[in-house]
């Protein structure tokens, strides 16, 4: 036991999970307080931004992290350094790209908002300090420093949350109060991620335009696959509300946000999991070989056994953090987790399509799980009602980890081979 307690990756999984647990965790807690302020149209306003940063941050950039942590162990850090730039130059053509796309959509998507144009901006270099983040993240995944990125993620986290409690109680802000907090903290955390960069040495000036084909024939593909990802985790609602109502939107959307804890803790483990990966495949040593198969086994293991546990205590946990009126949430629970269950068991197996840069394999498969979980959808909810949503997530997951398995088994042999020595 004590030989597992000072292994560095178990410590680093660990710190990656609690910390991101905790930060997601203190934005659930702080609801009760946001909601006594805020109103249901300030929320309103909230998510749909929310939904607007999500999409734009997938083409701002054209997600680039994925990049430097597949391709950071086989290039290592002084010409990853020279792609760095030249992701940086990607980034802010990106920027120019989405703003003219939301300003154009102006009269379509923000009509609802006074300053319309003023919010585009801003949504744009929101979109921006985040990816600077996301990029800053991942450099630090590949440090292994666990312990920073966990204070990074708390003081974004905290301070964020305490400015927008200051603008919203103390000086009366709606919901820009929230908007305006997260602006801030992602614009100091991004001025300090490029000072970092120059002064660690992770950013050199390369224009290049060779780099910059590379780049984007590589990130240009992955922009479809977590496009997949993301259609996978919110067309249901958009389906329950047609066949359904909107109050069966609210009972799933309660149902999803308790289940997708587990995902969450996959997500934090694989943190700490894909710089060893990225590292160790790189080398075509069989004793590296024998660990990764062995580490991912374990994994799948603490995938199911996390699931377990936290089907045994979720009736408490629910009891205690939602209201009664939401009750029936609680029986689609044990569906969803079943369903990120397949899609933890996924996660490590995307890192050898992309170690192989089979990353228009990886979009055509999320994108053809993502056609699947529509229809789906389509025929179980007009069926089973919100138990269809639910199925549709199960299977839909399911199929996506299966043929992510079988595209490693035919890409990888000489793990097969070191899997029957």
């Amino acid at each position: 036991m004590k030989r597992v307690f000072k292994n560095r990756l178990f410590n680093n999984a660990l710190i990656f999970t609690l910390s991101t647990v905790l930060n997601k965790g203190m934005n659930f807690f702080i609801l009760p307080v946001l909601t006594f302020y805020l109103t249901k149209e300030d929320y309103g306003h909230l998510g749909f931004i929310v939904s607007v940063v999500a999409i734009a941050s997938i083409y701002m950039g054209l997600w680039p992290p994925n990049f430097i942590m597949a391709k950071f162990s086989s290039f290592g850090k002084k010409k990853m350094s020279y792609y760095l730039c030249n992701i940086f130059i990607i980034l802010f053509i990106c920027f120019f790209v989405v703003f003219l796309f939301l300003w154009v959509s102006e009269d379509i998507f923000f009509e609802n908002f006074d300053q319309s144009f003023k919010l585009i901006v801003l949504i744009c270099f929101y979109t921006l300090f985040m990816v600077v983040f996301n990029i800053f993240n991942t450099i630090v995944q590949l440090e292994k420093n666990a312990v920073k990125y966990a204070l990074f993620q708390s003081f974004y986290l905290f301070c964020s949350l305490a400015i927008a409690l200051v603008l919203i109680i103390g000086f009366h802000f709606d919901w820009h109060g929230k908007f305006y907090a997260e602006l801030f903290i992602l614009f100091l955390i991004s001025v300090y991620a490029l000072y970092y960069f120059i002064k660690e040495e992770y950013l050199r000036f390369d224009f290049d335009i060779s780099k910059i084909k590379t780049l984007v024939f590589y990130l240009f593909p992955m922009t479809f696959h977590v496009i997949g990802l993301f259609m996978m985790g919110t067309i249901d609602k958009v389906f329950l509300a047609k066949y359904l109502n909107l109050e069966a939107v609210g009972v799933y959307t309660i149902a999803m946000t308790m289940s997708i804890i587990v995902n969450i803790v996959y997500d934090s483990a694989i943190k700490a999991w894909e710089p060893y990966f990225f590292e160790k495949i790189s080398t075509n040593n069989k004793n590296d070989q024998k660990f990764i198969i062995k580490t991912v086994a374990i994994y799948w293991g603490f995938v199911i056994l996390a699931a377990y546990m936290y089907l045994l205590t979720i009736p408490t946990v629910f009891s205690i953090m939602i209201d009664e009126k939401f009750d029936s949430s609680l029986q689609y629970i044990p569906l969803l987790v079943t369903g990120f269950v397949f899609e933890g068991l996924r996660k490590p197996l995307a890192s050898f399509l992309m170690h192989k840069n089979l990353v228009k394999t990886l979009a055509i498969t999320s994108l053809f799980a993502a056609g699947v979980n529509i229809v789906l959808n389509i025929v179980l909810i007009q069926k089973y009602g919100i138990s269809g949503a639910a199925y549709a997530t199960i299977f839909s997951f399911a199929v996506l980890y299966f043929t992510t398995l079988f595209l490693v088994y035919r890409h990888y042999p000489e793990l097969r081979r070191n899997k029957n020595r």
